[in-house]
């Protein structure tokens, strides 16, 4: 019980660290008129969302350092080394649940094309703003909140479904919100935190996330978790079928997305449980000013907790 007590606290602080970043470094920018916050442009809100990047990773160094005393990066899942392949294999999931759902959806008729406007600086301005997005809610979600509860032994997948349903939750006040939109942005969460139950590494669901938004929302013409725009590459017409293509939240509030994303999250986790080694090395040292022969494992068990050895 004294664990799951710490885990709280740390959640706590952190969120309350996050905060008190958050406003430190908006002050400036809202009392100089840099950002109006309350009707920002498209680089205010890119800037908005670089300064919640930069509180999520202040709050998160600030307990991993001082707290639980281990190094940031490895601990948090920012290890690059040999993880090229995570992004690519990030890129190709989003493209492919996109492209099969799109064309399904063109098929049936849920949606359909209304013509195409190409602007290229609107869409290196959105995968910028994009990229910041996934970097931030990856380091908060996956990193941080997601990591600490295998920190405490929690069993990996009461972990991983706990983590995402808080994902889901963190958008209860975007437009459009539903209970199915809900049910759906949990099993977002699972999919984006799939791997990282195995490999403690944020590079696979960050690119995941990224290329997740920017095909669906900037290519594909589709709202993103409730927020549209009217640049997008592809116009679309969204039929009043919003079961099948998700109405104004998005194609991630259908039901072909559901099904797509079920499909996903079983073969990532059937790839890694039938795996002869299914837990990659990813050891930290916990304190080296204390002890150099105490390490921290941060890999999972066959329960999907630690080990301290």
């Amino acid at each position: 019980m004294k664990k799951y007590l710490i885990l709280l606290a740390k959640l706590i602080v952190f969120a309350i660290a996050m905060g008190c970043f958050m406003m430190v470094l908006m002050l400036p920018l809202a009392s100089t008129g840099i950002v109006d916050v309350n009707n920002p442009g498209r680089w205010a809100i890119l800037l908005i969302e670089a300064v919640q990047l930069a509180s999520v990773l202040l709050a998160a160094w600030l307990i991993i350092r001082f707290w639980d005393k281990v190094p940031f990066v490895a601990n948090m899942g920012f290890g690059l080394q040999g993880r090229g392949k995570d992004m690519l294999y990030g890129f190709a999931m989003a493209a492919t649940i996109y492209a099969i759902g799109y064309i399904v959806s063109l098929i049936a008729g849920w949606i359909s094309i209304e013509g195409v406007h190409f602007d290229p600086s609107y869409l290196v301005l959105q995968f910028v703003f994009y990229i910041i997005v996934a970097l931030m809610e990856e380091s908060m979600m996956r990193g941080f909140v997601l990591g600490h509860m295998l920190d405490t032994g929690m069993n990996k997948f009461l972990a991983l479904v706990l983590s995402a349903f808080i994902f889901a939750c963190l958008h209860l006040g975007n437009p459009g919100m539903t209970n199915f939109s809900l049910f759906n942005l949990t099993l977002a969460g699972i999919l984006l935190g799939a791997t990282y139950i195995y490999t403690r590494n944020l590079w696979f669901p960050i690119s995941l996330h990224l290329f997740w938004n920017f095909i669906q929302g900037p290519i594909l013409g589709y709202d993103v978790s409730g927020t549209g725009d009217r640049d997008t590459l592809i116009k679309l017409h969204i039929s009043d079928n919003t079961l099948m293509n998700g109405g104004n939240f998005g194609f991630e509030a259908s039901l072909p997305c559901t099904i797509l994303m079920i499909i996903a999250i079983g073969l990532i986790i059937y790839n890694y449980e039938t795996k002869k080694e299914k837990y990659e090395e990813t050891t930290v040292v916990l304190d080296e000013s204390v002890n150099d022969d105490v390490v921290y494992d941060v890999r999972g068990d066959e329960d999907g907790g630690t080990e301290n050895n």
